[in-house]
């Protein structure tokens, strides 16, 4: 680890000195156009320490600045609005720049009046020469990045996409699985035969399951109101089946927050179906199922871990497709805590 560590350093030093070295030749060369009529040892020293300094400057003060902007200020996935806050980044530093250096070139080197020299003596050009240079050495790294993030947008798009099927899949699948269906209907036949008003509502809500996934599968993102109404339903459902053995509360809070508070479809459901299907359900064992809210930006789905001893292995498909949902639409991601007796998910609200 100190082993990469010292070589991941000493890359990065080799790539500074490399860029130093390459910008002041290539400014030197350029500045010697203008000097190469009375050139001599110490004109070609002024010219190479200009070069230096002004090549460096701008070259490394614009990624060092480009680095602190997004460390600090990120322009998350509008790669547009990155593009125009890094030009106008690297045109007001680059002035300052410009206008910084020449001072202490004219100034403190050469001992000469600043003013007179930008106004009067021509200095104004090597101003606009070296912005202009600047600006479109920028341009085009600015611009290669921009094409390059967003051609790694589109792919982390179509991933997505990919997960969100597989999601829609595995979750239509479950809803018109057989065994879903074959305990549904055995429910629905005790019901008809001892409770016929229930038995109408079971129906209704059944088909409020099944409409929610055909409706909303295609969906990026919907109302939290609109997934919890599902996942009571999907609830209502399993606790005809279990009785008194499932217990389910839900924070009043959640009922309040506005219509711009969203969640992934169905990722509530799946939550909540994954802690029927993984845990023992009995009289001796209920199996608790809460859902709240948390500082109004995260909805947390907890329940009482007392785990099958033989379920089938999902290998996470549910859990891995919406942590990365999540983790490309909301920099809160996606949290998932197991220990002293309960499994925890944290998916934060998404306000759009």
């Amino acid at each position: 680890m100190i082993r990469s560590e010292e070589d991941y350093w000493r890359k990065n030093l080799l790539k500074h000195l490399r860029d130093i070295v390459f910008i002041t030749a290539v400014g030197t060369l350029f500045a010697l156009q203008f000097t190469w009529h009375n050139l001599n040892w110490n004109v070609f020293f002024y010219d190479l320490l200009y070069a230096f300094m002004i090549g460096t400057t701008l070259w490394k003060g614009n990624e060092l600045v480009g680095w602190l902007h997004e460390k600090y200020f990120p322009c998350e996935r509008s790669h547009g609005r990155t593009l125009a806050v890094s030009i106008i980044r690297v045109t007001v530093f680059s002035i300052l720049n410009i206008f910084l250096i020449n001072w202490i070139w004219i100034s403190l080197i050469q001992n000469a009046h600043f003013w007179p020299w930008l106004i009067s003596e021509g200095g104004y050009w090597t101003f606009v020469i070296e912005l202009m240079v600047t600006f479109i050495v920028a341009l085009t790294f600015l611009v290669k990045e921009y094409f390059k993030a967003w051609r790694a947008s589109v792919r982390n798009e179509e991933k997505l996409k990919r997960e969100a099927l597989s999601m829609q899949y595995e979750a239509l699948k479950n809803q018109v699985n057989p065994h879903f269906l074959f305990n549904s209907l055995n429910v629905l036949t005790s019901l008809v035969e001892t409770d016929t008003k229930k038995s109408v509502k079971f129906i209704k809500q059944l088909s409020e399951v099944y409409r929610y996934v055909l409706e909303h599968k295609d969906k990026e993102l919907v109302s939290i109101e609109t997934e919890m109404k599902f996942v009571e339903s999907y609830i209502f459902l399993q606790k005809i089946r279990y009785g008194n053995s499932l217990k389910y509360s839900k924070d009043p809070g959640i009922g309040k927050l506005p219509d711009h508070c969203k969640v992934i479809p169905l990722s509530i459901q799946i939550l909540v179906e994954n802690a029927i299907k993984h845990n023992v359900i009995s009289e001796e064992e209920p199996l608790t199922i809460e859902i709240a809210l948390e500082d109004n930006d995260l909805l947390v789905i907890r329940n009482n871990l007392q785990k099958r001893t033989a379920v089938s292995d999902s290998g996470n498909i549910g859990l891995n497709n919406l942590r990365s949902r999540y983790g490309y639409l909301s920099d809160k991601g996606f949290e998932v805590l197991e220990g002293d007796g309960y499994f925890i998910v944290r998916l934060p609200v998404l306000r759009v």
